[in-house]
């Protein structure tokens, strides 16, 4: 089924090995060439729906299957009455060209050809000076059309583009009067993280076949997919069904709703949770205090915040309902449901060192964020950081690590180059690594869970690329995990994060966010999940 791929419903994602094993086992129960005519198809749908006014369609078409889905695509448009022309790219001539094709592209160039002498006899012998086909000389500018197919490579690439296809990609990306529409994935894209090796096509959008890859999620060139759309080739693809685990989870409104707590009528403050927030070191007030704030208005009953800063005010008089306290007062919490959030401004110095020390010995949720990571991480002194990671390795309440790029780098002992070129590992690795929760931020974030699950999150944009952000995500993140007592309930904090930066947008534009105004966004688009389901909030329930 032909989808566009939004936040609203969640989807499985397959790494390219269980693709191809999807592939295989369709192969095996089809009729001969059948899901290259159902991908080629699906492609032809699309630029129905999607480009209706586009007349002039280039495809250009790799020597792979994927070009061969392109193909069929195109016969099915010339069909339709648009005028279609297929360059075949990457090689010299027709005898090199059809000399390295695999058998189902094969099959699709020869039908092709048939059909077009056929479709030219069918009109009159001046048509048949005419085909659909070419090869595209190497060096040969690209015809102009309103819509480009890129069917140039697909997930079959396993290193640097050529160098013939290279220069038709820097044309396509360069010419920027036409749309492009990738078919499966942009040419030059790893379609396993999201990376690239060298030029990759910039596309307006992209249809992913059989199922979602997660190169098309996240990783440092997910944003040159475009629009995201998928077909399953009417293929079981749920994870449930038998055939291969999905590599991750797309998240959906539809999983976050369930993790959201309910309103109920007979709460008191005790029972909604308390957060307390430790950090702030001298001139970083402000790190602790966002925090607190997203935590009070994500749903937390009460709300401590502790500033290292001895000179730090003792009322926060813009929200006056948090309690400021002497930061080692917070680590003496008996309250069950309750969540300690440890990191934002903290620096590195020793006072903060042993709050961190003590707090990795409590009994209750812990996120770690910021300067909390980094005394995890301290490469300077792997002596004092080794029983930190002792002591976080050894709990057994859930711990919930919040790093960018850098200081994922910092915890592996890498670069926040290698974690950007596989941020599926890399969260991976961290989880396991700290039997805990971790979220990677950045494009497409990456959530993995101790036991290995992983999910990528499709909401936010460039508005949270802003000071003091992380720090209200990390209080969310707190909030919900006192109110509810599951970890899972860092997904609900994630997505509504980064819906609340797509909200702002569609009201405000591109520009304007504050990390301060963000809480605020994220309740509106809690309140939008309350309603989506029916028009009307769910009626409260009583505490038994």
């Amino acid at each position: 089924m032909l989808k566009r791929l939004t936040s609203q419903h969640s989807e499985p994602i397959y790494s390219t090995q269980m693709l191809r094993e999807l592939e295989t086992a369709a192969v095996r129960a089809l009729p001969a060439h059948a899901l290259m005519q159902r991908a080629g198809t699906a492609v032809a749908r699309l630029v129905q729906a999607r480009f209706p006014h586009a007349r002039r369609i280039l495809v250009l078409a790799g020597a792979g299957n994927n070009g061969g889905d392109g193909l069929v695509a195109a016969t099915q448009l010339q069909r339709a009455g648009r005028n279609v022309c297929v360059l075949a790219c990457g090689a010299g001539s027709w005898p090199q060209w059809m000399g390295r094709l695999p058998p189902d592209a094969a099959w699709a160039w020869a039908w092709a050809w048939a059909w077009a002498w056929a479709w030219a006899w069918a009109w009159d012998a001046a048509q048949t000076a005419q085909t659909p086909c070419a090869v595209l000389a190497p060096g040969a500018p690209l015809p102009e059309a309103d819509l480009y197919v890129d069917a140039l490579l697909g997930i079959g690439l396993g290193g640097p583009v050529r160098e013939q296809t290279a220069a038709i990609i820097a044309q396509l990306n360069a010419q920027g009067r036409a749309p492009v529409l990738s078919v499966d994935l942009p040419s030059g894209l790893d379609a396993d993280t999201g990376d690239v090796a060298g030029p990759c096509v910039r596309a307006t959008a992209t249809l992913s076949l059989l199922g979602l890859k997660p190169g098309l999620c996240t990783g440092l060139a997910a944003a040159l997919c475009g629009t995201l759309w998928s077909d399953d080739l009417d293929l079981p693809t749920d994870p449930a069904a038998a055939g291969p685990r999905c590599e991750a989870g797309w998240l959906g409104a539809d999983q976050i709703r369930p993790l959201l707590p309910d309103l109920e009528r007979a709460a008191h403050k005790g029972q909604r949770g308390d957060v307390g927030v430790i950090g702030s070191a001298a001139g970083m007030a402000g790190a602790v205090l966002l925090a607190a704030h997203a935590a009070a208005r994500l749903g937390a009953g009460r709300v401590y915040a502790g500033l290292l800063d001895a000179r730090a005010p003792t009322v926060d008089c813009a929200a006056p309902d948090l309690m400021l306290r002497p930061p080692a007062s917070l680590l003496e919490t008996q309250n069950a449901h309750a969540c300690l959030l440890l990191g934002p401004g903290g620096g590195t110095e020793a006072p903060f060192r042993s709050h961190l020390a003590q707090a990795l010995t409590l009994p209750i949720p812990l996120v770690l964020d910021a300067d909390a990571l980094n005394l995890l991480a301290d490469s300077a002194d792997a002596d004092a950081a080794a029983p930190l990671q002792a002591l976080l390795r050894k709990r057994k309440q859930a711990t919930v690590l919040t790093p960018h790029p850098l200081e994922a780098a910092r915890l592996l002992g890498s670069s926040a180059r290698a974690v950007q070129a596989n941020r599926l590992l890399a969260a991976r690795t961290l989880a396991q690594r700290h039997a805990a929760w971790v979220v990677l931020k950045g494009q497409g974030t990456v959530i993995a869970s101790p036991q290995q699950q992983v999910w990528i999150n499709p909401t936010g944009n460039g508005l949270l690329a802003t000071a003091g952000s992380g720090d209200v995500l990390a209080g969310a993140i707190a909030a919900l995990l006192a109110v509810t007592g599951k970890p899972q309930s860092v997904l609900a904090a994630v997505w509504l994060h980064g819906c609340a930066a797509e909200r702002y947008a569609r009201c405000h534009g591109a520009s304007g966010l504050t990390a301060a105004d963000l809480p605020r966004w994220m309740t509106r688009c809690w309140a939008d999940l309350a309603t989506a389901d029916g028009g009307q909030a769910p009626q409260p329930a009583l505490l038994s």
